[in-house]
């Protein structure tokens, strides 16, 4: 890993230490400054690289391909909240508390932000870390950065997102699709319509573990 790379692995880890290790008060706020400061620096230090990975030829064919893979990952993780609250009730709890984060702030700040967040997160970590540090080392990093949240599931959420997105920058070469995919996803996930748990998924989770309590 070269000292490029490692002095934005550092101020990555600084950045959602800041986001993740106080309170929620202003944490939107706090999220737009971490995905955009992670940006910069990664434009700011690969320029050449990042600009040609964003250049595509086939710019539009990418771009459907990202929104598509948005719906499916979409998709797949209201299929895994149900499975969740299922199998694993205490998990799909840190779940909703995740949620509750949405309530600090209105649809159109958490808009903007989330515009921010994604192409900020796939910038630095799909263009510069997947492209300069390998596979390994940028999921590792990107669910390593979750941890101030002290939440299993957020790790767990970034290393299957980080895979995803990942393989679609593989697949395509550019990180056209990977942020058109990312920021429908996380548009969808967080300001749209939650994936939530259904009431059969509920009563199901209430007969299987009728000792553990189960956000609603």
């Amino acid at each position: 890993m070269t000292t490029k790379v490692a002095l934005g692995v550092a101020l990555a880890f600084v950045a959602w230490g800041a986001m993740f290790g106080v309170d929620r008060r202003g944490f939107w706020t706090r999220a737009a400054v971490a995905a955009a400061s992670i940006a910069a620096y990664a434009v700011g230090v690969d320029t050449g690289a990042i600009g040609h990975l964003l250049a595509r030829r086939h710019w539009a064919a990418d771009l459907g391909v990202g929104l598509a893979s948005g719906l499916v990952f979409y998709a797949v993780f209201w299929v895994g909240e149900q499975l969740l609250v299922i199998v694993l009730p205490a998990l799909a709890a840190e779940v909703g508390d995740l949620y509750s984060v949405k309530g600090r702030g209105s649809t159109a700040q958490l808009l903007v932000v989330l515009a921010v967040a994604a192409p900020g997160e796939e910038l630095f970590f799909r263009g510069l870390l997947w492209h300069r540090a390998g596979v390994v080392a940028a999921l590792v990093i990107y669910a390593a950065v979750h941890l101030p949240e002290r939440k299993v599931i957020l790790p767990v959420a970034a290393l299957v997102g980080g895979a995803w997105w990942g393989a679609l920058f593989v697949w395509t070469g550019g990180l056209v699709a990977p942020i058109a995919s990312h920021l429908l996803w996380i548009v969808l996930i967080v300001a749209v319509q939650p994936a939530t748990p259904t009431g059969w998924a509920l009563r199901l989770s209430a007969r299987l573990h009728p000792d553990v309590p189960v956000a609603p």
